[in-house]
Formats: structure tokens, C-alpha cells, sequence
């Protein structure tokens, strides 16, 4: 036995969200700004700028373990060290 086995990969649902919010990016940037959303089902099911807050929104109304959470950026940013 390989105590160094990788873990499982997402499902296909998971891989089907992440599409979906490549294809629906310019609106999910004129929803939300800014904001972090968590996609289910190919619906932002909670959005908000506190990615905590989001994650367990998301998790309290699903029986998903693994979704995809990104943050929708909009704008010119300048990130300085």
C-alpha cells in the first residue's frame, strides 16, 4: 500500500461549474464585483467579500464536500510587497 497516493479528483460536477463560470465570467463581473462566489449546480448559490462566509454559506445548502469558489475580479489592479 502507497502511503503517498494523491487524492481522488473532483467529480464531474465540480469540473462542470468550473465551465460554467468560464463561460458566464463577464456577467458574474457585472454581479459580482469584487466578491467572492461559490458555485453549485451551475448557480452562484452565495457571494459575498469574506471567503469564510461564503464557503460555509455555500456548504450549509448543499451535500457537495468539493465546489467551485473563486473571486470574480473586476478592474486594473496593482499589487505591491
Amino acid at each position: 500500500m502507497c502511503d503517498n497516493a494523491l487524492p481522488k479528483p473532483p467529480p464531474k460536477e465540480y469540473w462542470d461549474d468550473v465551465k460554467w463560470a468560464e463561460e458566464h465570467y463577464a456577467e458574474l463581473t457585472r454581479q459580482y464585483p469584487n466578491q467572492w462566489v461559490a458555485i453549485i449546480d451551475q448557480r452562484v448559490v452565495s457571494a459575498g467579500r469574506n471567503l469564510r462566509q461564503v464557503l460555509d454559506e455555500a456548504k450549509a445548502l448543499t451535500d457537495r464536500l468539493e465546489f467551485p469558489h473563486l473571486f470574480i475580479e473586476r478592474g486594473v489592479r496593482v499589487y505591491q510587497c
